[in-house]
């Protein structure tokens, strides 16, 4: 089981699809796309953190515990990206489900009662969250990827809106040590 609180790594080339004929084909879009890259990054964390596939949460531990893993746009790929990324439940983002009632409460500066919804709907439900710079990834950075505890997040969320979380805390101030895998 890996560590909470360091910042791990692991050097990726390429993602290959081998047909039966023995042929290659690369698709880097697959990399850096989040439609694609979503399940291929899941999985592959799993792997590496002992983890397996649950329903619920993305995934668990030998003990149950629960993970959800989200994405962020790395500094050193998208150096003029928000510092701020969502970590809470998409449904609680855009036309999605308790999306117009979160803004809502966002935009009138009602914090609480946006946390509650937030909370409900996903940090309630987890106990570990794995932030991961896959978002617009490229394989000319490592992947790198931290465990948090749910109360180390949620102490970290954004003070006016509790979907967000700041890549800056996280990556300055949370992160203990780096540690690179492969």
């Amino acid at each position: 089981m890996l560590k909470t609180q360091v910042l791990y790594e692991v050097g990726i080339e390429k993602q290959v699809l081998i047909l039966r004929d023995g042929s290659e084909r690369n698709y880097p879009e697959t990399l850096s796309n989040g439609r694609a890259n979503y399940i291929v990054f899941e999985w592959l964390i799993r792997d590496l953190a002992g983890l397996t596939k649950t329903t619920g949460s993305d995934s668990k531990d030998s003990m149950g515990r629960t993970y959800e893993q989200k994405a962020y746009k790395d500094p050193e790929l998208h150096p003029n990206d928000d510092d701020l990324f969502r970590v809470s439940s998409s449904s609680t983002f855009g036309a999605n489900n308790y999306g117009p009632l979160v803004n809502r409460l966002v935009k009138t500066g009602n914090y609480a009662e946006a946390f509650d919804i937030v909370n409900q709907t996903g940090y309630s439900k987890n106990d570990f969250y794995i932030l991961t710079n896959t978002g617009g990834f490229t394989p000319s950075i490592p992947l790198r990827f931290v465990i948090l505890e749910k109360e180390l997040l949620v102490s970290n969320l954004d003070k006016f809106d509790p979907r967000l979380i700041s890549k800056n805390v996280i990556l300055n101030n949370i992160i203990k040590t780096k540690i690179v895998l492969i």
